[in-house]
């Protein structure tokens, strides 16, 4: 397990528990490239990852204080079906079309979270709009089973448009269904992808993420999170970009 893994793993869980969000972005790209994975069995290790770390800083985070159940079911419900879909998608279309995608939703969610105006303050709401959850969450299911990323950056934003008061409370509910997504996706890939045999590895990497979601939930409340914003928005850009290159170069 090469130095720069060691340290980078940690980012996950950090990015996980201040963000609710951008642990499939690293954890993908971590695998692939430091400990040289396929793209999907990466992808298929990195629900596991993400999901696991995610429950974890649930759990710090007492999410079960602050969650809406009405509208966390109806997310959940629509998130299982499309993260099954999705794995059973990504364990059949080509590798280099999932690695394309993949750099592609990168640089969009790069965009996204550079110009992105969340809220720390409570909002008005409460209303659940339950049908438009049950779609939404089935769009990012899709995405968790297909990309092996948790949907938290687009995640967020659309739990506060649906009602959630505020950012740390939409966080502690991304982190649930990333959670919910994740188990769904996994459970699907198994058996339709081969078991890496770096499992010391992975393990690894889950460990440090976790440790990190430590850190990320202690720091959720202190950080002025548009600066971190916008230095999380470089990053994905310079990993989708570093995706597609390679995939052009091979």
């Amino acid at each position: 397990m090469s130095l720069w893994l060691w340290l980078a793993s940690p980012l996950i869980g950090v990015l996980l528990g201040l963000l609710g969000a951008g642990g499939g972005m690293l954890t993908v790209p971590l695998l692939t490239f430091g400990a040289g994975l396929p793209l999907k069995q990466a992808i298929a290790a990195s629900v596991w990852i993400v999901g696991g770390v995610s429950l974890v800083a649930a759990l710090q985070q007492r999410a079960w204080r602050v969650v809406q159940p009405r509208l966390l079911i109806f997310f959940s419900v629509g998130g299982v079906a499309g993260g099954i879909a999705g794995a059973w998608l990504g364990a059949r279309i080509d590798a280099s079309l999932q690695q394309a995608l993949f750099g592609f939703l990168l640089l969009i969610v790069a965009v996204w979270t550079w110009r992105a105006h969340l809220h720390d303050s409570p909002r008005s709401g409460g209303v659940c709009h339950c049908a438009i959850a049950l779609l939404a969450g089935a769009g990012l299911g899709l995405l968790t089973g297909l990309l092996g990323v948790g949907g938290g950056f687009l995640m967020v934003p659309v739990l506060i448009a649906l009602g959630i008061s505020h950012f740390p409370t939409a966080v502690a509910h991304s982190l649930v269904l990333i959670a919910i997504n994740a188990a769904a996706s996994g459970i699907t890939y198994l058996g339709t992808v081969p078991t890496p045999a770096e499992s010391h590895t992975l393990l690894t990497v889950a460990f440090l993420a976790a440790a990190g979601s430590f850190f990320g939930t202690r720091l959720l409340a202190q950080i002025p999170r548009r600066p971190l914003q916008r230095g999380f928005s470089v990053g994905l850009a310079l990993l989708g970009a570093s995706m597609l290159i390679q995939l052009l170069l091979t």
